[in-house]
């Protein structure tokens, strides 16, 4: 005898069933009504091959991308006249390339993959680290002494100036307060007035520019970012501003170079870039 749990499992088996054959002509037969509580459970893993490949190949080396991508799209292209898609997102610095993306007529699934996203080394990572900082003397000044490899400072301009000067003079900054106060009295009122001059003494040897010279992410060329060195006065000590001097046309460059290797390295007949990215 059943209870009344079998009982409403059978009617709605008898439902979907009735339903099924109209449920599959309207969708194409992509569609079968099944009763609630009904799991699916994929056996592909006691199969002794998979259905179909699939898999995603991650790095952050150029090469290593660009060789699996030839390398898969001969294998899987070689007697077809197709390219696999490789979506290139400048603004992160990544790629990514879809095997089986297929297209509109025929599309595929998408999930046989490479991607690619540049990392940024130690230097740049710390030139950012920096940009837009107010630092003191001491801070700055062991700053360009522990980056000094990677450094050239020079005056406004562009004179340059040895590195160890440049530490020197912003270790000895001093700033000269002149202050000048004078009154009127007159029969109607009076006028008062103050001026405050500050000036820092040693500017003539002071670092107005930085060139940082390093590779930002790990497969590009050598850039030189330059710093502005701003002196920030009004207060007891003295402090200075650092910050990157057109940074958006730096990224601009880089940008420029990423895709520029992807497709010198990517065989252009198997493989059509894009910028921008693509979620299948």
């Amino acid at each position: 005898m059943m209870d009344s749990s079998a009982l409403d499992y059978l009617n709605k088996m008898i439902a979907a069933g009735s339903n099924s054959e109209s449920v599959l002509k309207v969708t194409g037969n992509t569609v079968v009504p099944l009763p609630e509580n009904v799991r699916l459970n994929d056996l592909e893993k006691f199969l002794p091959l998979r259905r179909r490949f699939r898999g995603v190949m991650t790095t952050h080396l150029i090469q290593q991308f660009a060789e699996y991508t030839n390398e898969t799209t001969t294998e899987a292209f070689e007697d077809e006249d197709v390219q696999a898609p490789c979506f290139i997102d400048a603004e992160s610095m990544s790629a990514e390339v879809f095997f089986n993306l297929g297209h509109t007529g025929d599309p595929g699934h998408g999930d046989h993959r490479a991607n690619v996203t540049l990392s940024k080394t130690q230097a740049f990572q710390e030139l950012l680290r920096i940009n837009g900082s107010t630092l003191g003397q001491r801070d700055l000044a062991e700053w360009l002494e522990d980056w000094s490899e990677y450094l050239l400072t020079t005056t406004t301009t562009g004179a340059s100036i040895p590195l160890s000067q440049a530490v020197s003079a912003i270790r000895r900054i001093t700033i000269a307060a002149k202050a000048e106060s004078t009154s009127e009295e007159q029969s109607y009122g009076s006028r008062k007035s103050s001026m405050s001059e500050i000036e820092a003494k040693n500017q003539e040897t002071l670092p107005a520019f930085i060139c940082f010279s390093t590779v930002p992410y790990h497969g590009l060329d050598t850039s030189d970012f330059h710093l502005r060195v701003s002196l920030i006065t009004g207060r007891d000590e003295p402090r200075l501003s650092v910050r990157i001097v057109r940074l958006e046309e730096a990224q601009e460059r880089m940008a420029a170079e990423f895709r520029g290797l992807l497709e010198a390295a990517l065989d252009s007949e198997k493989v059509r870039t894009f910028v921008g990215s693509f979620k299948p």
